[in-house]
């Protein structure tokens, strides 16, 4: 009496096993469709584009605020940025000297969406004012 029980169960329950399978199967082919990210640099820097990308910067870092040059990310999918010093009015340094490494920030393009990621894998939502290409 319990073997036909346990057939039933079994019986009953293998379409939704494959139909399970099948799932994963079509989760993993739409997941390769997707370009892998390459290093990118700007195309176009403009204003637009800069504050931009300081503003991503800052979120990415959990910085209030980060000023970066106006050719960043033109030369080098790279760029290493450091903390200004403390300084008194007569630009003596109030600290000494700083030991913190500094944080390198590396710009992403997959398909046509740039990102930024910083040294721990952090990702930024994707760049809508920053065009680029593939270094």
């Amino acid at each position: 009496m319990i073997k036909p029980r346990l057939i039933n169960c079994v019986l009953g329950l293998t379409p939704f096993l494959l139909m399970g399978c099948s799932l994963q199967a079509d989760d993993s082919q739409t997941a390769t469709a997707l370009p892998a990210p390459v290093p990118a640099l700007v195309t176009e820097p403009s204003a637009e584009s800069i504050n931009e990308l300081e503003i991503a910067i800052a979120n990415l870092l959990k910085m209030e605020q980060v000023t970066i040059a106006d050719n960043a990310f033109t030369r080098n999918s790279r760029l290493s940025l450091e903390r200004a010093p403390h300084t008194d009015p007569n630009g003596q340094l109030l600290m000494g000297r700083s030991f913190e490494l500094p944080e390198i920030v590396q710009l992403w393009i997959s398909g046509d969406k740039c990102f930024l990621t910083d040294s721990n894998n952090h990702r930024s939502p994707p760049l809508t004012h920053t065009l680029c290409q593939a270094e």
